[in-house]
C-alpha cells in the first residue's frame, strides 16, 4: 500500500491567532476542555500536536501567567503580547552560499546574449544551474521573449495613429455616450503569404511497437516546396437579407498555374500535370482582382456598396486611384465608389487581419494535415 505525505501547513501568524482565539472560545470553568486540541486541529487541518505547542508556547509568553493556574479568557486576550504570532519562514533554513541580492544585480550587467537559457546563465555568472532555477521558482527570475516586430519611425506612427482615429464612428465623437469604433462590416483585407507544404522536425506520438512514420522526401531543406495563396476576408456576421450567417470568407486563391511535365521521372510521367508557383507582379495581382476577388465580393458581402478592399503597401499592389480598377468597379457594381482600394500604413501587418492571425492559423491547421508516405 503506497502512503502519501501530507502536504505541511504554513503556519502563518493569522493561523496562529486563530488557532488560538479558537482554543480560548473554549475555556469552560477555567480549564481547557479535554479534546479541545484535536476538535481545533480538525477544524485548521493541523496536528494537535501543533494545537498543543503552539498553546502553551503562547501562554508562556503572556507576563504574569503561572502554569497549573486558572484560565479567564478575557485576561488571555488583554495581555497576549503582538510578537506572539510572529513567524520566521523567511529567516528559516540554512543561509543561501550565494545572495540573492549580489546575483541579480551581476546578471543585470550581463549581457542579454548571454543568458538565453538557464545554463549559459549560470555559466555566465560562474553559479551552479540549480541555483538559476532555484531563483527563477522563487519568481526573482523571469523568461522573456522576444519577438520581432517591424521597425517604425515618426512617420510610421502618426500614420498608425491617423488610421485608428479614422475608424471611430463619427456619431459618437460629440455625444455624451462613450466614443466607439465603427462595425467595419464594409471592409475586406486581402494580402498574400506563402505556405511550406511540411515543415523540418514535425512531431508525432507513436506506440512503442509501432514503426515511425516516414515523412515527406526533399530534394534539400531549403527548397521545400511552397505555394503562394491571396486571402480576402471580411468580419462575420448574421446576412438579414438571406437569412444566413455569413463566415466573412470572400475567397482563397492560389497564385499559379497548372503545367504538364515534359520528361518522366522516378515520380511522374511525361504529360502529368504539376503546379507552378508565379511571381506576383502588378498585372497577375489586377488580374486576380478582377476575375476572383471582385466577383466573389458582389456575390457573398451582405452590404453591395461602399465597400473598403484593404491591402497592404507592397509594389505589386494597385495604388488607391486606379483607373482600370475603378472601371471594373463600374463595370460590375454600376458605380465606381462602390468598392475603394485603401493601403494600409506601412509597417503595420497588426491592422490586417490575415497577418494579425489568420495565415498563422492556416498554416499550423495545414501542417497538422500534412500528409506522409
Amino acid at each position: 500500500m503506497v502512503t502519501t505525505r501530507k502536504k505541511r501547513v504554513a503556519m502563518t501568524e493569522k493561523l496562529k491567532k486563530d488557532v488560538f482565539m479558537a482554543c480560548v472560545v473554549r475555556v469552560s470553568r477555567e480549564i481547557l476542555p479535554h479534546g479541545s486540541f484535536k476538535a481545533v486541529g480538525e477544524t485548521h487541518k493541523i496536528h494537535p500536536r501543533t494545537v498543543a505547542n503552539l498553546w502553551y508556547s503562547t501562554l508562556k509568553q503572556i507576563p504574569g501567567y503561572q502554569p497549573n493556574t486558572p484560565l479567564d479568557p478575557v485576561s488571555l486576550l488583554a495581555n497576549v503580547p503582538e510578537t506572539a504570532f510572529t513567524t520566521k519562514f523567511e529567516n528559516s533554513g540554512r543561509n543561501p552560499k550565494h545572495d540573492r541580492d549580489m546575483l541579480l544585480q551581476e546578471i543585470k550587467n550581463i549581457d542579454p546574449t548571454a543568458r538565453r537559457t538557464i545554463r549559459s546563465l549560470a555559466g555566465a555568472v560562474g553559479i551552479p544551474v540549480m541555483t538559476i532555477w532555484r531563483m527563477k521558482q522563487s519568481k526573482k527570475l523571469k523568461v522573456h521573449t522576444m519577438a520581432l516586430k517591424p521597425k517604425l519611425n515618426d512617420d510610421h506612427r502618426l500614420n498608425r495613429l491617423f488610421h485608428c482615429i479614422a475608424k471611430i464612428d463619427k456619431n459618437t465623437i460629440n455625444s455624451v455616450a462613450e466614443m466607439t469604433f465603427k462595425s467595419m462590416y464594409n471592409e475586406i483585407h486581402i494580402d498574400e503569404k506563402w505556405f511550406f507544404l511540411v515543415r523540418d522536425g514535425l512531431r508525432c506520438i507513436v506506440t512503442q511497437d509501432e514503426p515511425p512514420p516516414k515523412a515527406i522526401s526533399v530534394s534539400h531543406k531549403s527548397h521545400i516546396t511552397k505555394v503562394m495563396f491571396l486571402s480576402a476576408l471580411a468580419r462575420p456576421r448574421f446576412n438579414h437579407t438571406t437569412r444566413q450567417e455569413f463566415d466573412g470568407l470572400i475567397g482563397i486563391y492560389p497564385v499559379g498555374e497548372i503545367d504538364m511535365y515534359v520528361r518522366a521521372s522516378h515520380g511522374h510521367q511525361p504529360g502529368d500535370l504539376k503546379w507552378c508557383n508565379v511571381n506576383m507582379d502588378r498585372d497577375l495581382y489586377r488580374d486576380m482582382l478582377f476575375n476572383f476577388v471582385l466577383p466573389d465580393v458582389k456575390k457573398k458581402m451582405p452590404i453591395d456598396n461602399n465597400i473598403i478592399l484593404q491591402q497592404d503597401g507592397a509594389k505589386a499592389h494597385l495604388p488607391d486611384d486606379d483607373p482600370l480598377f475603378a472601371a471594373k468597379v463600374t463595370e460590375l457594381f454600376g458605380d465606381p465608389t462602390a468598392v475603394k482600394l485603401y493601403t494600409q500604413p506601412a509597417q503595420s501587418p497588426d491592422l490586417n487581419v490575415n497577418d494579425l492571425g489568420f495565415f498563422n492559423s492556416l498554416q499550423s491547421r495545414q501542417l497538422q494535415r500534412t500528409l506522409l508516405n
